[in-house]
Formats: C-alpha cells, sequence, structure tokens
C-alpha cells in the first residue's frame, strides 16, 4: 500500500515518456543512471532486477548500483542468504568491481604459442 502511493506521488510528468527500450539503453550506457532511474521502484522490485542483473556477468554493475539503493533487509530477500554478500559490496561498487576484474578466474588466457617450443 505505501509503495503504491509512492509511486502515485511520483510525478512522471516532468520526465519525457520512455519506451522500454530507450530505458534500457539509457541504464546499459551509464550504469550510474540505474540509481536514479530506479529511485522510482518500491525497493522490493530494485532488488529483484539487482539480483537477476548481478546473475549475469555482463550486468554485474548494473546489478551492483541498483543493489546500493537497498537495505540488508531488502536485499535478503531477494537474494535469500547471499544477500549479505551483496549488500557489502554494493557498498562500494567500483571498488568491488576492480576486484573482480582483477581475480584470477576473470583475467583471460596467455594466447598459445609454438615460439621457443621447439628444440633443435
Amino acid at each position: 500500500m505505501q509503495a503504491e502511493k509512492k509511486l502515485q506521488d511520483t510525478n512522471f510528468e516532468e520526465t519525457p515518456a520512455l519506451s522500454q527500450a530507450e530505458v534500457m539503453q539509457r541504464i546499459m550506457s551509464n550504469p550510474a543512471d540505474a540509481v536514479e532511474i530506479g529511485s522510482k521502484l518500491p525497493a522490493i522490485q530494485r532488488a529483484r532486477i539487482a539480483q537477476f542483473c548481478y546473475g549475469r556477468v555482463h550486468m554485474r554493475e548494473l546489478g551492483l548500483r541498483l543493489a546500493s539503493t537497498c537495505d540488508l533487509m531488502t536485499l535478503k530477500a531477494a537474494f535469500g542468504r547471499g544477500g549479505e554478500v551483496v549488500f557489502k559490496q554494493s557498498r562500494d561498487v567500483d571498488d568491488t568491481l576492480s576486484k573482480l576484474r582483477t581475480t584470477a578466474g576473470s583475467q583471460s588466457p596467455r594466447p598459445i604459442t609454438l615460439k621457443g617450443s621447439i628444440t633443435g
């Protein structure tokens, strides 16, 4: 009920109407905008979208940015036990992303060459 009231109080007329494709394009081109766009949604809906995005590597930043707008209890409701981890990661998105990029499993393997392997 309270979430419905928040949506009713939001003045969508100040923002030009965007199609769903335009909203997704805007969010994907600059994930930092997700916080602004997501702020108009109820917290549990933001958390569920964050969960969806977080589960896809190419959308993880978007998921973390949306999760950063949610409290711990809401993230636990959407993510289950993983909500605590996502909550901690989402408090400093840039630091989390830099750590994820430098882990051993996230790096591309070195190219295989035959140079130097044949002795003769």
